[in-house]
């Protein structure tokens, strides 16, 4: 038994003066995809739900949970919407220092500068059934980053996220998927219970809850790839997991 954790950046058209364009899900292909979880009778939980149980197995064999990388403004216009329009819980991992501004971090490989959610904004979702992870406070490779300054990357943004929402942080997104052992050690002494990766695979029991695997949803993920993401080991096979 397995559960799938797909894992999503922008909601948006990708600019055409951008590249990466792998990072972004069209609205209506989104809108396909959460109306396709809805009626294939999947479950769609919150993230601490589905790694909760990994010792002993899952409430449902279709469970799914969403998370959404780096806390785009897009997530909010249009994402959310079709979200709600659903009931579907939704974890979005922010960059707590640039919340309100821009992504400095990738802004230069991606050729585009885009908005990231206010604290207002994240105030207001995180009241509406979106639960908010950290993605550290600037997004850095955390492996090649000085042990004390790595540190104050995953528990500062812990801290602001908390301080800002009023409410628990329990989960956390590793920049670029970068992790070694010290840097998961690191998460669990700041109090993180979950922490997932960008390895390809599904979520099995027994597996570590601070290195989980998700789906890639990438704009040429159309309908027949995401059937085979959700119902197949085709993650599994693209992981390399036995």
């Amino acid at each position: 038994m397995s559960a799938r954790i797909l894992m999503y950046h922008s909601v948006a058209y990708p600019p055409a003066e951008g590249r990466l364009k792998g990072l972004y899900v069209s609205p209506p292909m989104f809108r396909f995809q959460m109306w396709y979880l809805k009626v294939a009778g999947f479950a769609v939980v919150p993230l601490q739900d589905i790694a909760g149980p990994a010792g002993s197995g899952f409430p449902q064999t279709r469970t799914v949970a969403l998370t959404f990388d780096d806390g785009y403004e897009d997530f909010s216009v249009n994402a959310f919407p079709v979200l709600h329009h659903y009931g579907y819980p939704a974890t979005v991992f922010v960059v707590s220092d640039r919340a309100g501004a821009t992504n400095t971090w990738d802004e230069n490989s991606l050729g585009i500068r885009k908005r990231l959610m206010t604290w207002d904004t994240i105030r207001e979702l995180s009241a509406r059934n979106v639960f908010f992870g950290s993605h550290t406070r600037t997004h850095p490779f955390l492996t090649r980053t000085e042990k004390d300054h790595a540190r104050e990357e995953i528990f500062g943004s812990k801290r602001m996220i908390e301080e800002q929402t009023g409410t628990s942080v329990e989960t956390f997104c590793y920049p670029y998927g970068d992790c070694d052992p010290a840097v998961a050690e690191m998460v669990k002494e700041a109090g993180y219970r979950i922490a997932v990766t960008t390895n390809r695979g599904s979520v099995r029991p027994g597996d570590d809850p601070l290195t989980l695997r998700r789906a890639f949803i990438r704009y040429n993920t159309h309908p027949f790839s995401f059937f085979l993401k959700l119902h197949t080991g085709y993650e599994e096979r693209k992981g390399r997991r036995p």
